[in-house]
């Protein structure tokens, strides 16, 4: 018993003396910390570096009393007299749109429809004698 007692101080200074030299090597070992993580630049939907830690947490805020000021008073606008205004002329009734118009003969400046009337411009917008837009659609003209 005796020399159980004199064997446990002496294995409790090896464990001491191996956990500090583990100690240090831990710190030696140690490796630097990891960048915070970012997304990278040309694809959002990866990390810039891997592995990374999460950013630091936001520090609390602190409270303030909100205040809210009462909108400044304002002057009733000036009662202003309703003048009578005279009644507009009738205005003229918008043209309908014609049939559409069987076309005859097309050349590079327009067309002509099967009554003889002018259509001139190129491709499907062309203006017809009075000016109106017409639409050629296959073998119709329809002005509009």
């Amino acid at each position: 018993m005796l020399e159980m007692i004199k064997t446990i101080p002496a294995l409790a200074c090896a464990l001491l003396l191996l956990a500090g030299g583990h100690a240090g090597a831990q710190r030696q070992a140690a490796p630097e910390p990891l960048p915070v993580c970012q997304l990278d630049p040309r694809d959002s939907g990866k990390l810039a570096v891997e592995p990374c830690r999460p950013a630091p947490p936001v520090q609390p805020r602190r409270s303030v009393a909100q205040v809210i000021g009462r909108m400044p008073a304002q002057p009733a606008p000036p009662i202003v007299p309703i003048v009578p205004m005279a009644p507009l002329p009738p205005s003229q009734a918008v043209p309908m749109p014609r049939a559409p118009q069987p076309i005859g003969a097309c050349d590079t400046g327009g067309c002509r429809d099967a009554a003889g009337a002018r259509y001139n411009g190129a491709g499907n917008a062309t203006l017809d004698a009075n000016g109106r837009i017409c639409h050629r659609n296959g073998a119709f003209m329809q002005c509009f």
